[in-house]
């Protein structure tokens, strides 16, 4: 029997979490805070990441396709555009974990309820990504956006010396 677009964005959710938590776990027992900068630049720490993809997911999964927000108190010191806290500002790195994975256990309980129909009806804010205002497409946004961020956690380890492959 063929699959659901549902089901098929649950896999494919869940697939991307898997590599997230790959290069978590690489990660394990390296400074969460530290900042590496390169040429003058930057880069997001592994707990900024974490948090950042815990408040997008509790966004795009649950509040743009009509689940059940979570209410994180640290939400805005980790959403779009944000400036990472100093560490002494920021929540620990296991209230951080602990989190990822509770609101990620909540979006695919209720993404896994959803219809095909559903998928076909705007959000409940009117956001667009890619031109289009779906449940589908911001499921298929979130999919990119934890994808581009599991990318960041890879170049990550590269950087704490940490061999992936």
């Amino acid at each position: 029997m063929p699959k659901t677009q549902t089901q098929t964005l649950v896999e494919t959710l869940e697939l991307t979490r898997e590599l997230t938590k790959y290069y978590l776990t690489n990660l394990k027992g390296k400074d969460e805070h530290k900042v590496f900068e390169i040429e003058g630049k930057k880069l997001n720490s592994i707990s900024w990441l974490i948090a950042h993809i815990t408040v997008s997911e509790n966004w795009l999964l649950l509040v743009c396709t009509g689940g059940e927000k979570i209410s994180i108190p640290w939400a805005r010191q980790y959403g779009l555009g944000s400036e990472p806290p100093k560490k002494e500002d920021a929540p620990s790195f296991e209230e951080m974990l602990e989190m990822f994975k509770l609101v990620h256990q909540k979006a695919i309980n209720h993404i896994s309820k959803l219809t095909d129909e559903d998928l076909a009806k705007p959000t409940t804010n009117g956001t667009n990504f890619g031109g289009e205002d779906s449940v589908g497409a911001i499921i298929k946004h979130a999919i990119r956006h934890e994808c581009a961020h599991a990318g960041h956690l890879g170049w990550l380890c590269k950087l704490f010396d940490v061999k992936t492959v």
